[in-house]
C-alpha cells in the first residue's frame, strides 16, 4: 500500500520521528483543503487546522515508509502528540474515510484519484481558540510563547497564505523566513 501523508504546517519543517521518504520529500500540489491558524497548541502556538473557515489551499503531501495504514497513521499520531482519532485517512481500495471535516471528502477522494496513493493521512486537530480573536492573541503573548508562535507563523510553507497570515504579516510583520 502506497500512503501520502498530508502537511501544512510544522509537520513540513519539524517533521521528528516522522517516517517519511526524504528522497521524495514534499511535493507542493496535495489537495485542497480549507486551512487557517484557528488553534491554539499546548505551548501557545497559534496553529493550522483543517476548518470551514479556512482559505482553500493546496496542501503539501509526503510519501510514508510506512505500507500499513494503521501503522502510517500511528506514526502520525506519535509525531503529533496526539491518539489516533486525532489523524484523518482515506483508505481509496476499501472506500473508507474517516475525519471530523466531513465537508473535505470529496477534495481527498479527487485528488487521490489522480495519484497512484492507496490511502492519505493528515492531522485532524479541530480549531481551538476559546472564543479569542487569533491576532488580539498573537499580540498578547511574550516571552518564550511569542517566539515560538512567531517561529511556527514565519516558518510555515510560503504557499500556505491564508487570510489570517496575510493580516498576521502585516500587522505583526512575521513574515516568511526563506
Amino acid at each position: 500500500m502506497k500512503i501520502a501523508i498530508l502537511g501544512w504546517g510544522s509537520l513540513i519543517w519539524q517533521p521528528k520521528d516522522l517516517a517519511f521518504n526524504k528522497e521524495f520529500g514534499w511535493k507542493p500540489d496535495g489537495p485542497i483543503l480549507p486551512i487557517e491558524f484557528a488553534r491554539i497548541s499546548n505551548d501557545g502556538r497559534l496553529t493550522l487546522v483543517i476548518t470551514e473557515k479556512g482559505t482553500e489551499i493546496t496542501t503539501l503531501y509526503a510519501l510514508s515508509n510506512y505500507h500499513d495504514l494503521h501503522e502510517a497513521i500511528f506514526n502520525l499520531a506519535v509525531r503529533e502528540g496526539s491518539g489516533k482519532k486525532s489523524i484523518g485517512y482515506y483508505d481509496k481500495n476499501n472506500n473508507a474515510f474517516f475525519s471530523t471535516n466531513l465537508n473535505i471528502k470529496s477534495n481527498i477522494e479527487k485528488w487521490i484519484e489522480q495519484t497512484d496513493f492507496d490511502a492519505v493521512i493528515w492531522t485532524d486537530l479541530p480549531e481551538k481558540l476559546e472564543s479569542k480573536d487569533p491576532l488580539e492573541y498573537l499580540k498578547s503573548l511574550t516571552g518564550n510563547k511569542s517566539a515560538l508562535a512567531e517561529e511556527y507563523i514565519r516558518r510555515t510553507p510560503i504557499q500556505i497564505k491564508t487570510a489570517l497570515r496575510t493580516k498576521i504579516e502585516k500587522e505583526l510583520n512575521w513574515k516568511l523566513i526563506e
